[in-house]
């Protein structure tokens, strides 16, 4: 279970709305049940169930805190708003295979079903969904989460183009695929990926206006959501990133 306050300055704790309801209706654990907890920063233990029900969960610690180390190789992706379910199941996988930041934009091209939503209502469903996918894959380090008002932002205002990082964005009229020569001795892998519609002509201009590379993943026409889980699986086959290790607080 996901607490942010986990730490050594106390041993008893509440679990918010959304753990303690998780843990009340889907799991249905009862009081001397034992769980794991972790706080999205490499701290994790476990702790006993004191009392549960559906308005809150009380624990209590029951073991040493421990420390995982983050795992080698960085990967970030700079990715469009689409459409909602598939914005949620792709930000679901992108974290259950180790994305270390997210980076999200209002592309020109957006999706019409989202033309007259509020956008930033989309924040606290996508922060739930990268703690649920967390949980589910025992990572103990939850991605950050950056939001832009458009592509030219989250790059102006991101450390995404840092100098030993490797920055890509994948188009269908790229003649050249990703490659572990990109990636090797990088600090970092970006990889940009586009909405439905593709990327707009100035989102194009912007981006090799700053030099960044142009890659392809093949030539199939790929989802908005399946190309940036392709570009992850690409780049964590090239980086060797390794397992975390836990060592005592």
């Amino acid at each position: 279970m996901y607490l942010k306050e986990l730490s050594n300055s106390s041993s008893t704790y509440e679990l918010d709305s959304i753990q303690s309801l998780h843990i009340a209706t889907v799991l249905r654990l009862k009081e001397g049940a034992t769980i794991e907890l972790f706080n999205g920063e490499g701290l994790s233990c476990e702790a006993n169930i004191l009392l549960a029900s559906k308005r809150g969960v009380q624990i209590e610690l029951n073991s040493k805190i421990t420390k995982s180390e983050k795992s080698k190789g960085t990967l970030i992706g700079v990715l469009p708003y689409i459409k909602k379910e598939n914005l949620f199941f792709m930000t679901q996988k992108l974290t259950e295979m180790g994305i270390s930041e997210l980076i999200f934009f209002k592309p020109e091209n957006l999706d019409q079903s989202l033309v007259k939503k509020d956008l930033s209502k989309l924040k606290d469903k996508l922060n739930d969904v990268v703690i649920g996918a967390c949980k589910q894959s025992g990572i103990n380090f939850l991605p950050k989460i950056e939001h832009h008002n458009d592509l030219k932002e989250s790059l102006d205002n991101s450390s995404a183009l840092e100098a030993n990082n490797f920055v890509c964005f994948f188009d269908l009229e790229a003649s050249k695929h990703l490659s572990r020569d990109d990636i090797t001795d990088k600090e970092a892998c970006v990889f940009i990926t586009g909405p439905e519609s593709g990327f707009s002509d100035q989102e194009r201009f912007t981006m090799l206006a700053k030099d960044i590379s142009l890659r392809s993943l093949g030539k199939n026409i790929l989802r908005a959501e399946t190309a940036p889980i392709i570009s992850i699986t690409l780049s964590v086959s090239y980086t060797h990133l390794t397992l975390p290790t836990s060592d005592l607080v």
